[in-house]
């Protein structure tokens, strides 16, 4: 192995609270119900667009609606995005480690890019990554495999040399249809049945446990 992919959301760091408390307060405000922060495991994952998609009552996800709730999220997300978020435990020395051993470390989220780059920034500034993208415009979310591709294209990396990290099924499948070996983290937001479903080759339970395999 030469190169770590890492999800972000979930897998890094534990934004969950954050991110339910910016679409509640977003909803609230075009007078919408609200979600309890659990439910938000299974809203995260698809990308802003979508977040607020399936936050929304089913028979009002229409385009302008989604947009202007989408707006107010990101406004609220972008103020307070680092008011609860933290690394999950043994992040950091995962991180550390693998630098040490001369591995490249990449970011490939779902998260819009500025706000990706931003949170790894403030969370991880000692840890000099290889490489972070976050979902940018015009390009498709995964679980399409476009951001591994550019990702092994970037950093010169033949995909049999590449393990991906995630936490849910989208992270699983943008693994498989990339090429990549794919490494289901089960401290995140999803269950390992769920992982191990849509095509996780590995599984591990502590951040520790992925030296092992390498």
């Amino acid at each position: 192995m030469k190169l770590i992919i890492f999800d972000l959301d979930g897998t890094l760091i534990d934004s969950l609270l954050d991110l339910s408390i910016s679409c509640n307060r977003a909803l609230q405000m075009n007078q919408f119900p609200t979600h309890d922060t659990a439910a938000y495991k299974y809203f995260v994952g698809n990308g802003v667009r979508t977040l607020i998609e399936r936050a929304l009552p089913e028979e009002l996800r229409d385009r302008a609606t989604i947009e202007k709730v989408k707006e107010d999220f990101m406004i609220h997300y972008g103020r307070h995005a680092q008011d609860n978020t933290k690394a999950y435990p043994g992040i950091h020395k995962l991180l550390h480690t693998l630098k040490e051993e001369n591995y490249l470390l990449s970011v490939a989220s779902n998260k819009y890019h500025e706000a990706t780059v931003a949170l790894v920034a403030h969370y991880f500034p000692e840890i000099k990554f290889d490489l972070v993208l976050g979902h940018r415009v015009g390009k498709p979310a995964k679980p399409d495999p476009d951001i591994v591709h550019d990702t092994l294209r970037m950093l010169d990396v033949d995909r049999k040399d590449c393990f991906y990290l995630g936490d849910s099924s989208v992270d699983m499948l943008t693994a498989t249809r990339a090429g990549v070996t794919a490494v289901g983290v089960t401290w995140g937001f999803r269950t390992e049945e769920e992982l191990r479903a849509n095509g996780a080759d590995l599984i591990i339970q502590k951040p520790v446990q992925l030296l092992s395999f390498i």
